[in-house]
């Protein structure tokens, strides 16, 4: 099935309709676009606190945060999800700088920096180098985590005034707050920022927030209503602000932002991988369509797991060599120096890493999704671009979606009594697409209930953190009023859980610590050396219950890695070192994937209601996975561990179908002393369980299963 979408122009702001202010500062033959003039409105107006600007991908929505600090000076604190995106922002920020004749200094702020900071003996403590990065720089680039555990309180010390980074520094210092890709985040993600929100608005008002985002978090909005935010939608979608065509436009009024694409979707199933499309079409689609157009032709296949990666970059590099072009790899898992190389390559190859926001200059693009928002989040990394930036203009631009059966049977053929969505071989514009893709998948589970269940953690930490005698004064009028924002927002009552709060200090604080996060974090952390890269990239850490089932690894044991650490020039510190669960030797992905299941030695069948469908700390975990060794070695390390689990005596397949749980979902299959199976579910993803579990009134305890 095959359709072309539309090129797509956005609507030129008119001269008159530009503040003085801006046109003061504008470059010579520059125009600004509708969606960003109104955007600097709003930012720069007393009649809003939030604005949401969901201009499509490549229309320039950065600019529109940038540009109360280019023509105002106003310092903007942005953060971006991944920080591959922080730094292609960085990048991109020099020439906007240049462009502009801005003297803003603009300073990264990754926990990696932070570090490298400490090391290098200028500052002591992380809240030293915040500090000094945040007063010498007009503009932070960090992320979303780091701005998270600001508003937590949680780089202070103990013997410190709480408030004394964010409320007195943070907060003092910037006055804009821009949150990049947002839709990306979930739940837990969007009570988090509303609870720093709601902090900053208590400590001085006339701060602004800014959310960029083709496809804004309805949740979010929701809240913002409830804790009375004024919010602003600049909606280039509906104000008419685009324009969709393939005749000829005036170029006065309109600006290209997205050329016309073909897009084909083919289907995929439990048989059909994207590893066997490759191998299907590798000559009639993949090679075909870069001899076809060289040399003004360069790719991109993104894909949903390291594995799958991995294993594709294996099979297309030699095949792409034989003709001269190069391939190269983009995941979480490369090392620094390998995604900055990566590209420039004709064919990147790659995971989120890579769809989420950074800009490479692509004409053709493979890519698989998981949901409506993953196909649209690739999509948009297609036709942005004119040329490949060697000189080369691209002569045509082509996709290749591998969707789900289902999916593109309500895309072309209709559900039931539903027309189909789309017809084959016709055009629409891109919003059409859209609109199709965000019916044809299912609803993204929200977890709505989560705020209630798990949020009250981040709550109750900053209103008790503003209760300490220290600071107490300072915030007497400002927390009856958050107490009250909780209520109206979460339907928290803070002072009620309070005791839990407390409760779950003293008994099982690893899950305040799992609720008090920003993502969530892996108990199951590994220490890698990955011999196909060089220096400090070859130290790694990553997840291992993501890897296990197709990575090649050999045990290697703390001391071990140690050693090759240091020699490699990797910076780990010792306590970094022995909070990782095993420590390994990397030796690429297998073609053979390995079954995991999680072994407790508790007995699940005996446990009662307030043990089972709970999110709780336990212990006595081992991994069994199929056909390796290094099991023996790493379990006795498990075995001492504690984790937050959430244990449910269903299996994953029926619990998943049930729960429509997301399918990224990190569900595994266990097996007690007593050969009795379930599934159970670690970390940030107990306490989705846990929510999920109760809001569709699902019980497992006692062996009796009931809905």
């Amino acid at each position: 099935m095959k359709i072309t979408t539309l090129p797509v122009y956005s609507k030129l702001a008119d001269e008159a309709d530009v503040p003085l202010k801006v046109r003061a500062k504008l470059p010579d033959g520059w125009r600004l676009s509708q969606h960003q003039v109104e955007t600097y409105k709003a930012l720069t107006s007393n009649d809003y606190d939030v604005v949401f600007n969901t201009a499509m991908t490549g229309d320039g929505k950065s600019l529109a945060a940038y540009l109360p600090t280019l023509t105002q000076q106003k310092p903007l604190f942005a953060m971006y999800p991944t920080n591959e995106l922080a730094r292609d922002q960085g990048k991109q920020w020099e020439h906007t700088k240049a462009d502009w004749r801005s003297e803003a200094r603009v300073i990264p702020m990754s926990a990696s920096r932070l570090e490298e900071l400490i090391s290098s003996g200028l500052h002591g403590k992380k809240a030293d180098v915040i500090r000094h990065l945040a007063d010498n720089n007009e503009i932070v680039l960090t992320n979303p985590d780091i701005f998270h555990y600001l508003a937590q309180f949680c780089y202070t010390r103990k013997d410190d005034a709480p408030d004394m980074l964010f409320s007195r520094k943070i907060i003092d210092l910037f006055d804009v707050f821009a949150f990049d890709e947002f839709h990306v985040f979930e739940t837990p993600q969007a009570v988090s920022v509303l609870n720093a929100l709601l902090l900053i608005r208590e400590v001085k008002d006339s701060k602004r927030f800014l959310f960029l985002s083709a496809t804004p978090e309805p949740t979010l909005q929701d809240y913002l209503l409830k804790a009375g935010f004024r919010f602003k939608l600049v909606q280039p979608q509906t104000e008419g602000w685009y324009q969709y065509t393939s005749t000829s436009v005036d170029f006065t009024q309109w600006r290209p932002i997205v050329q016309a694409s073909d897009i084909h979707f083919w289907t995929t199933n439990a048989d059909l991988r994207i590893e066997d499309w490759v191998d299907a079409h590798l000559e009639d689609i993949l090679l075909s369509f870069f001899r076809r157009n060289q040399p003004g032709a360069k790719g991109a296949v993104i894909v949903n797991s390291v594995a799958n990666a991995h294993r594709l970059y294996a099979k297309l590099e030699p095949a792409f060599k034989r003709e001269g072009l190069s391939v190269s790899i983009n995941t979480g898992f490369t090392g620094a120096k390998l995604k900055k190389e990566s590209l420039n390559a004709d064919l990147l190859i790659g995971t989120s890493t890579i769809d989420v926001g950074v800009d490479f200059r692509i004409n053709f693009l493979v890519f698989e999704s998981r949901d409506a928002g993953t196909f649209l989040q690739r999509l948009g990394r297609l036709g942005r671009h004119i040329d490949n930036e060697r000189g080369n203009k691209f002569m045509a631009y082509e996709a290749h979606a591998l969707t789900p059966a289902f999916v593109n049977e309500r895309l072309f053929k209709g559900k039931a009594d539903s027309a189909a969505l789309l017809s084959e071989d016709s055009e629409v514009t891109r919003e059409e697409l859209r609109h199709a893709i965000i019916q044809a998948y299912p609803p993204p589970v929200s977890f709505s209930s989560y705020a209630r269940e798990w949020g009250w953690v981040q709550s109750v930490k900053v209103y008790s953190s503003l209760n300490n005698k220290k600071v107490r004064d300072n915030y007497a009028t400002a927390l009856p009023r958050l107490k009250q924002h909780y209520w109206n927002t979460f339907g928290i009552a803070v002072t009620a859980k309070w005791g839990d709060y407390n409760n779950l200090w003293r008994t099982e604080k690893q899950i305040l610590e799992e609720a008090g996060s920003f993502r969530g974090g892996s108990p199951f952390e590994c220490g890698l050396i990955d011999d196909s890269e060089t220096g400090g990239d070859s130290v790694k850490t990553y997840d291992l219950l993501s890897i296990a089932a197709s990575a090649n690894l050999q045990w290697l044991g703390v001391d071990e890695f140690k050693r090759e650490a240091v020699k490699r020039g990797a910076a780990l510190s010792a306590n970094r070192l022995e909070e990782l669960a095993g420590w390994f030797r990397f030796q690429g992905f297998s073609e053979i994937r390995h079954g995991i299941t999680v072994l407790l030695r508790a007995q699940t069948a005996a446990w009662g209601a307030e043990e089972v469908d709970k999110a709780r700390v336990i212990e006595g975990i081992e991994l069994d996975v199929t056909n390796v060794d290094w099991c023996n070695d790493l379990n006795p390390h498990l075995r001492r561990r504690k984790f937050v689990a959430t244990v449910c005596l269903l299996p994953p397949h029926e619990l998943r179908l049930r729960l429509r749980l997301p399918p990224m979902f990190q569900l595994l299959e266990f097996r007690d002393r007593d050969d009795t199976v379930g599934s159970i579910a670690f970390a940030r993803d107990a306490l989705l369980l846990n929510v999920a579990l109760k809001a569709r009134r699902l019980s497992s305890g006692g062996g009796a299963i009931f809905a």
